[in-house]
C-alpha cells in the first residue's frame, strides 16, 4: 500500500482524536498518528497506509506507543480515535460518498 498524500493533508490541523489526557493536549496543530500494528500492514522500514492513520496532536502523538500503553491499551487507544476520526471526517465533509 502507498500512502495518500491527500489522505494525510487531512490528518494535519484536524482536532486530535487520540485524547490521551497527555500535557498539551490539542495546543498545537495535530499530525497523522499511524497505526503500528502488523495487520495494517505497518512493517520494518515503513508505516502502515494512511487510511490507518488518525489525527492527533504532537503531546499525545509522543505517548502514543505500547510502552506508554501497554498492548491492550494502545490497540484500544487506536481504534477509538479512529472511529472518533472517521465519523469527523464524514460529519464534516471531508469525506463523501460518490
Amino acid at each position: 500500500m502507498t500512502q495518500d498524500r491527500k489522505l494525510l493533508d487531512l490528518a494535519q490541523g484536524a482536532p486530535c482524536f487520540l485524547q490521551l489526557g497527555a500535557k498539551g493536549c490539542g495546543a498545537n496543530p495535530s499530525v497523522p498518528c499511524h497505526s503500528d500494528m502488523l495487520r495494517h500492514g505497518r512493517g520494518i522500514g515503513h508505516k502502515s497506509n494512511a487510511v490507518f492513520a488518525v489525527s492527533g496532536c504532537p503531546a499525545c502523538h509522543a505517548v502514543f506507543d505500547r510502552a506508554h500503553l501497554g498492548k491492550a491499551g494502545y490497540e484500544e487507544a487506536w481504534l477509538r480515535a479512529h472511529e472518533r476520526y472517521l465519523a469527523w471526517l464524514f460529519e464534516t465533509g471531508k469525506v463523501r460518498v460518490a
